[in-house]
């Protein structure tokens, strides 16, 4: 492809793009509404579905897309039930629910009928465990598209990126005749919490990729939109449960007859805390939530906390999950208490390709709206298990890219006020589109 053929294609997909600047706004509205936690988003991987097989895009779901294997955290079928439940109550197809057999998430499969690339894409499509804000200064509550549904809000913005995974996928399959090759689209569920990529990965979705690319909407100070070829230094993080069983007595008459759950925990969740430092590279370690006891005057038996760490690399997050569970274990010997501890999601460091971000710095300078462009973006503490996909592809020596969409936001992410500017959606599809352009041009395609 030369140059003059690059140009010619990159203005017929903005040109096509242009025409769902509404629709993709629509879509975001919608799923934000219907907000969906992991290995729940029913409603949402309907929608999917059924936009994409309007359009006559092949579209593959269910155990089609995850390994059930490898899924952690997956909920119980009373739960799951429960959601599909409500789904269906909300607007999802009862067929495609059923169909897809108890797993959410779906991919998109654009086929040129011409020898060339490969090329994949990822957006995660679930949503956080917040409750939204109810002030009438948060603008999804001012107009009538705040979550409905109780402890689950799109605080992170995946809601947007699902809806630009969808608007790409119908603008392709409208252009397919000018492009060769092949695109797949995974619309994956259970990003937070790192629990869904390897799932997508160990069901050989990616196998036969040349590339795989995410985009992810981030709030900036700076001019917006704007993009970042991809992130660096994507953390390592180790997400786990610890459940401590002890021993209840009377808290007045005979505490010494007691093993109490929750002083075991509070100083396991102590001692967790002394070896956060390490000189090879920055950790975090948070504990989400914890509950136990029975009552006031009953010595506790039991406890029960959330936790995760994070590490810059895999080594010192390694270091730090070790001796968490350390912490855990010596503390319960002190108080004579058991513990069972449960990792439900894991997520690798990860780094996309330096040589890939500064081609798609250049390359969405085709795009009008984009203010500024450039490489690299440091990340600071966050983990996307879309790590597993950059380090699959990687170590076939294939290139990986975790793009950022740069705009306003009005509060940070996992935030009950969150919110950002939608005009960037538009943006960032047609900015993926720009890059998917200049691959092929790269690729002599």
């Amino acid at each position: 492809m030369d140059t003059s053929e690059k140009r010619k294609i990159t203005e017929a997909f903005l040109k096509a793009a242009g025409a769902y600047e509404d629709k993709v706004t629509a879509i975001r509205r919608d799923f934000h509404h219907y907000a969906e936690t992991a290995w729940t988003e029913f409603r949402t991987t309907s929608k999917i579905i059924t936009f994409l097989k309007e359009r006559g895009i092949e579209v593959h779901f269910g155990p089609e897309v995850i390994n059930p294997q490898y899924v952690w955290s997956y909920p119980d079928a009373e739960v799951l039930a429960a959601h599909q439940k409500r789904a269906v109550s909300q607007g999802a197809d009862a067929a495609l629910v059923d169909a897809m057999q108890g797993y959410t998430g779906a991919m998109a499969v654009i086929d040129s009928q011409k020898p060339g690339p490969t090329v994949a894409f990822r957006f995660d499509i679930d949503c956080n465990d917040v409750d939204e804000s109810k002030e009438t200064s948060h603008r999804p509550n001012r107009e009538g598209f705040a979550s409905v549904n109780p402890h689950c809000m799109h605080a992170c913005g995946h809601d947007g990126h699902a809806a630009m995974g969808m608007v790409l996928a119908a603008v392709l399959q409208e252009c397919r005749e000018l492009w060769c090759g092949k695109v797949k689209i995974l619309y994956q569920p259970s990003e937070e919490g790192d629990k869904g990529a390897q799932s997508m990965v160990e069901q050989g979705l990616l196998d036969d990729a040349d590339i795989v690319l995410s985009m992810h909407v981030f709030g900036t100070d700076g001019p917006y939109p704007a993009i970042a070829g991809t992130l660096t230094g994507l953390y390592a993080t180790t997400k786990f449960d610890v459940c401590i069983e002890g021993k209840s007595a009377h808290a007045g008459a005979a505490p010494q007859e007691g093993n109490s759950a929750i002083m075991a925990a509070v100083h396991a969740i102590a001692g967790m805390q002394s070896f956060c430092q390490d000189g090879r590279g920055a950790t975090r370690l948070n504990i989400g939530t914890i509950a136990g006891g029975t009552g006031r005057n009953v010595v506790a038996e039991n406890c029960f906390f959330r936790a995760e760490t994070r590490g810059s690399t895999t080594g010192v997050e390694k270091r730090l999950y070790e001796a968490a569970i350390r912490s855990v274990k010596a503390s319960c010997e002190l108080f004579g208490c058991s513990s069972k501890t449960r990792i439900m999601g894991y997520g690798p460091q990860g780094d996309g390709d330096a040589d890939l971000a500064s081609e798609i710095a250049l390359a969405v300078k085709a795009v009008p709206e984009v203010k500024t462009s450039y490489p690299l973006h440091q990340n600071t503490g966050g983990t996307d298990d879309f790590a597993y996909m950059m380090q699959h592809l990687q170590k076939q020596g294939k290139k990986a890219c975790y793009m950022g969409l740069l705009t306003k936001t009005a509060a940070g992410a996992h935030n009950g006020k969150f919110d950002f500017d939608e005009s960037c959606l538009i943006v960032g599809v047609k900015s993926c589109l720009a890059v998917f352009a200049h691959y092929l041009e790269q690729q002599g395609r």
